[in-house]
């Protein structure tokens, strides 16, 4: 009697012990199931490009995030413009470096120029001007083609602005210009501030 009653209590524990581990196999793969939902659901369609300020790949294009570029004029700059209904204009250019020139294709090729390979450009004018003024870039894209035999992914932005050739034969303007990595406007904001006033006015200053 006493081996039987021994062998049931040993029966009885191992019974439950085998019945903790199936309860714990399950909380472990539900919390696994759990985590796998939570990583789908926050994977994003349009792909982040790892270190390439904030640049997302979206089919053939790649997208730069949104950003605004805040034009200020002197009292006299503002004045002038004014007075003869002149715009002021902002260029921009993106570009990139590539290793190996020589073994791009040949419609990549063509876009090599001095500053490197060119992404895109492109041409903002204001009309009615300020003493604040403000270019938004919104939706902006190039191809991913480009971007795919780029050396560093971290793209550069040149940006001038300039008096427009309506009332004046030449620029009037000594601006402020960008010249440097995409990615020093992207963790400022998404935002660039240029200043400047007449071109006259600095002629004027250095003959001084």
């Amino acid at each position: 009697m006493i081996n039987m009653k021994k062998w049931s209590i040993l029966l009885v524990v191992a019974v439950a012990l085998m019945e903790s581990c199936s309860k714990e196999k399950k909380a472990n793969n539900s919390v696994k199931d759990h985590k796998d939902t939570i990583a789908a659901v926050q994977t994003p369609k349009n792909k982040p490009i790892s270190g390439a300020s904030d640049l997302v790949v979206k089919g053939d294009s790649v997208v730069i995030p949104d950003f605004k570029i805040e034009v200020n004029l002197s009292d006299k700059a503002v004045e002038k413009l004014q007075k003869n209904k002149e715009s002021i204009i902002a260029s921009l250019f993106f570009y990139g470096d590539v290793d190996d020139e020589d073994n791009l294709p040949e419609d990549i090729k063509k876009e090599i120029g001095p500053n490197g390979l060119k992404l895109a450009a492109l041409v903002l004018e204001a009309k009615n001007i300020m003493q604040s003024n403000e270019f938004k870039i919104n939706h902006f894209t190039f191809p991913k083609k480009l971007y795919d035999v780029l050396a560093n992914k971290n793209i550069s932005l040149n940006i001038n602005v300039f008096s427009g050739r309506r009332a004046f034969k030449d620029n009037v303007l000594d601006m402020e210009s960008f010249d440097s990595k995409f990615s020093e406007i992207t963790t400022h904001g998404n935002f660039i501030n240029l200043n400047g006033g007449l071109l006259s006015d600095q002629k004027n200053l250095i003959s001084h």
